[in-house]
């Protein structure tokens, strides 16, 4: 302690150097560039796998322009290799309908796809800066992950290596969270039925029965299609399409009679395409 400063006047100032230095950490893995704001959807090119360090399925650091970072990715959450999370474990184990002993096995089944994936290529990282909170010392964030055009998230469900679970947000081009929620439950009972990954009862097997998925709903909804999904809709162009979203939200199906341009003909092929659910931008 340097000669003068009274104990606890060195003490407090000793905390308040550590938490600058910590706010700094962030900030420095925060900035690409002098435009990244968090809430605002950034595209980060050109990443790469940071071999040396910690993988899990769903989690992993990167560097982009030299900075290093940890995603998180959004909507899907894979077996936990660390046989000390214990909760995280039982649950996981109950939606797969394994042992929990076995999560650790598919953990390090799920991290070893992740690495080969991203191992030897570029890959991009789509974020806007969420707090993925996590156990490092480095801050961890939220990110779409896409490798050669395809959704990580969705290539770990594919082949039965994570479950549909998790934080989840409306893509920056305008798919709704419902969408991609959707369709990871496609890719999962599709790696189901093939018995992929965590879902092989040759390697893994049953010790209850899984937590059942629900098929996806083909019918569109008024309230989450995007402006390219309500085109697909027999009669909608781009001018109905933009009356549709303006409408919004819809609480019945009838309500689309509202919208300008929709008359009794085009209600009559509509009605049984369309379905009014989510109302709400994420969940």
């Amino acid at each position: 302690m340097p000669p003068g400063f009274a104990p606890a006047l060195y003490i407090t100032l000793r905390c308040f150097t550590a938490v600058l230095l910590v706010l700094g950490q962030v900030h420095g893995q925060q900035a690409v560039g002098s435009r990244a704001t968090p809430g605002q959807w950034e595209v980060l090119e050109g990443c790469q796998l940071v071999k040396d360090a910690a993988v899990d399925g769903d989690s992993f650091h990167l560097v982009h322009n030299e900075r290093e970072y940890i995603v998180r990715l959004y909507f899907v959450d894979s077996p936990e290799s660390d046989p000390a999370l214990a909760d995280r474990t039982l649950d996981q184990s109950e939606y797969f309908g394994i042992a929990p002993a076995d999560i650790a096995r598919g953990g390090e089944l799920a991290a070893k796809f992740t690495r080969e994936k991203l191992g030897d290529r570029e890959f991009t990282v789509v974020t806007r800066w969420q707090n993925a909170m996590g156990r490092s010392s480095l801050a961890r964030f939220y990110a779409i992950v896409l490798v050669q055009g395809r959704s990580l998230a969705e290539e770990l469900v594919a082949n039965g290596l994570a479950r549909i679970y998790g934080l989840r947000a409306n893509w920056p081009e305008g798919t709704r969270s419902t969408t991609t929620i959707n369709r990871l439950k496609n890719l999962e009972l599709t790696a189901r039925e093939q018995q992929l990954g965590l879902w092989n009862e040759k390697v893994f097997s049953r010790t209850g029965t899984p937590k059942v998925t629900v098929a996806a709903d083909p019918r569109t909804d008024l309230n989450e299609a995007s402006f390219e999904e309500l085109q697909k809709l027999p009669g909608i162009g781009p001018v109905l399409a933009e009356r549709i979203i303006a409408r919004r939200p819809f609480t019945t199906i009838d309500e689309l009679e509202k919208v300008k341009g929709i008359g009794a003909k085009t209600m009559e092929r509509l009605r049984p395409l369309v379905r009014v659910e989510g109302t709400s931008d994420e969940e």
